[in-house]
């Protein structure tokens, strides 16, 4: 972590900070339980909604290559 440019670091947290509380939860959530997609599918109350990841990952993309990666596959799972 202590690897990261200054630059980018500022850049991420502006972006993440523009995201918003509801959205940036859901993010959490998906990097938490990489599975949870499958709750989406299930009609769970407790499902992230696709809608917010695919706002976190239009302005977080290529800031984090291990985020892009959940992100995508959420978004994966949630399409089958």
């Amino acid at each position: 972590m202590h690897d990261l440019d200054p630059a980018d670091l500022i850049r991420f947290a502006n972006r993440w900070a523009g995201l918003g509380d509801s959205v940036a939860e859901q993010v959490q959530q998906v990097v938490d339980n990489p599975a949870c997609g499958s709750c989406w599918n299930e009609g769970t109350e407790h499902g992230v909604n696709p809608t917010a990841i695919r706002i976190a990952q239009e302005r977080l993309e290529g800031l984090n290559e291990a985020l892009d990666e959940a992100l995508a596959d959420f978004l994966d799972s949630v399409d089958r």
